[in-house]
């Protein structure tokens, strides 16, 4: 059996010559990967921006027919609980009046019946 010179020469490669072999590989690879690296970053940002655009238009338009609106309807609605507030505190205060009054009526009365036993 007979070797050719080429097969014979294989494993006595100096080994500085492999490494620059593998350097020459990877150059290729990394010049790639700096081009690649951003552009695939971008992209995936881009993508995501104008993907999730109208899921996010869709909930929030979701949201406001629940009645979950902005911050301009939620001061509106405190604004209208704040007045219905007031109002039930009006309320109770003439309620006030009203039972300080009915009980100076029925005082009087009471007064007034035991006098005319007595």
């Amino acid at each position: 059996m007979r070797i050719s010179p080429h097969h014979a020469n294989v494993g006595l490669v100096e080994p500085q010559l492999r490494v620059s072999m593998r350097l020459e590989f990877l150059v290729p690879i990394f010049g790639i990967l700096i081009v690649l690296v951003p552009v695939t970053g971008l992209t995936v940002v881009l993508t995501a921006k104008f993907a999730t655009k109208p899921i996010v238009q869709a909930i929030s338009q979701l949201r406001g027919e629940q009645g979950y609106g902005g911050p301009q309807e939620i001061r509106m609605q405190i604004q209208d609980l704040s007045e219905s507030v007031e109002a039930l505190a009006g309320e109770v205060q003439r309620l006030r009046e009203a039972q300080t009054f009915d009980r100076k009526l029925l005082e009087e009365r009471a007064g007034q019946s035991t006098r005319k036993v007595g």
